[in-house]
């Protein structure tokens, strides 16, 4: 088995878990997983976002977005988190939109009081589409301490690169396919930076 299939989620969310916490040297104690439908019901139940993009396009499902900053509802916020063939990059600058989204919903959701304390009427209003191991009452602590406190928060990414390649996998034993192979040297940029943040703490 191969990072291709494993972080894809081929075999299940433990499994990506894993493969991401080995590739990483990480732990990683909680994740939570969405798909489509509870994207668009949580951008809508927080009166949507607003998002920068970094190019003028248009999806394929038609939507367009400009250059700059776009008020995005639930509809759009999934177009503009899908589109790849719009842009040279392809599936990077989709992973790029994609923690653009995530990182709106975070903003305005954490500095807003009133979002902040219906929380529960929020995660109710995605009818169970969503998936989480994080117990409720860790949930409730994270809400109370952003109320208590208030406190702003900075989100920073880094991207672990690799070289395109054909190859075989887990999956598909007779068949190359494309996969990326990971930058070690990148890989390992991103392992201390992780312990860089730890060590913050």
């Amino acid at each position: 088995m191969n990072y291709y299939d494993e972080i894809k989620g081929v075999y299940g969310i433990d499994m990506s878990v894993s493969t991401m916490e080995d590739l990483l040297d990480l732990d990683i104690n909680y994740y939570m997983r969405v798909n489509f439908t509870s994207l668009m019901k949580l951008v809508d139940a927080i009166g949507g976002v607003d998002v920068e993009s970094d190019y003028s396009f248009r999806a394929i499902s038609g939507e367009r977005f400009v250059k700059g900053i776009n008020h995005l509802n639930g509809k759009q916020a999934l177009a503009f988190s899908r589109e790849r063939k719009a842009f040279s990059d392809g599936d990077r600058q989709r992973g790029k939109n994609q923690q653009k989204v995530i990182i709106a919903i975070l903003n305005k959701t954490l500095s807003s009081t009133t979002l902040i304390t219906k929380y529960t009427d929020i995660l109710d209003s995605l009818g169970g589409s969503f998936q989480t191991n994080m117990p409720t009452s860790k949930i409730y602590n994270l809400v109370n301490m952003q109320l208590d406190k208030m406190p702003t928060w900075t989100f920073e990414s880094i991207s672990v690169n690799g070289k395109g390649s054909n190859d075989f996998t887990y999956t598909y034993p007779n068949q190359k396919l494309y996969v990326m192979v990971p930058d070690m040297n990148t890989v390992n940029e991103a392992i201390n930076k992780i312990d860089a943040v730890e060590k913050e703490k």
